[in-house]
């Protein structure tokens, strides 16, 4: 039976009320610690165990295994049509070079596209890894370029970016960056205190093309893993 991106996780059918369109590229942004790897990588393990596709995770910030080992402690399962490629041994051989990574990663996208036709998914762990360590000339561009490049291949793409904010006061410093004007949706994730003590949220931005809900909702972990509650406010 199929399943549509908006119904992959407990109660994200009460935020998201259209289906995400296909080769949209979706921010995920969030201070540390509020579960941006959690909803993307659960999202895709459903969403892929539903539907006879593939998806592609990169994730430059652990290795496969210890990003494994964080899913799991969340309840979320590995998924076998969902691949997750890390940089460990290439930034260990170029570790005192600047790597273009945005081109490597397109290279890596390129190689797994060849290998699975119903590659559809693909997610980046994480913007803020991938600045760190990339050749910083003419960036603005190279952004532009990579995401009109993932459009083009119509992958559905969650790129996650830490942001700067309190972790607990919810308000976010604003940036005008690049990546918001240009992607499609921006997913944000946050930690706010009110009755009852911190609570971990989600807020859809926004979406293009897609009816969304614009309060901050309750986001826990149970035992089947990620949930969305109702509204905090």
């Amino acid at each position: 039976m199929s399943l549509m991106l908006k119904n992959t996780i407990n109660g994200l059918d009460k935020i998201l009320f259209d289906e995400i369109p296909k080769g949209s590229v979706i921010l995920v942004t969030g201070a540390e610690g509020t579960l941006k790897s959690g909803l993307v990588f659960s999202m895709m393990t459903n969403y892929i165990a539903a539907n006879d596709e593939h998806g592609l995770y990169v994730t430059l910030e652990q290795n496969v295994e210890s990003h494994l080992r964080n899913m799991n402690s969340l309840g979320i399962k590995e998924e076998g049509g969902l691949h997750i490629f890390d940089y460990r041994d290439m930034r260990l051989e170029w570790m005192d070079s600047e790597l273009d990574l945005i081109k490597t990663t397109e290279e890596v996208i390129d190689s797994y596209k060849e290998k699975y036709d119903n590659l559809t998914l693909f997610a980046l762990d994480s913007l803020n890894a991938l600045y760190s360590i990339s050749e910083h000339g003419n960036m603005r561009n190279k952004i532009y370029n990579f995401f009109s490049r993932l459009r083009d291949e119509e992958l559905t793409s969650f790129l996650i970016m830490e942001s700067a904010q309190s972790r607990i006061s919810g308000q976010f410093s604003q940036f005008h960056q690049i990546e918001h004007f240009l992607a499609d949706g921006t997913i944000e994730l946050g930690m706010i205190e009110g009755k009852g003590g911190v609570k971990r949220y989600i807020q859809i931005l926004k979406m293009r093309a897609t009816k969304h809900a614009m309060e901050k909702h309750q986001l826990t972990i149970g035992d089947n893993g990620i949930n969305i509650l109702g509204p905090i406010y």
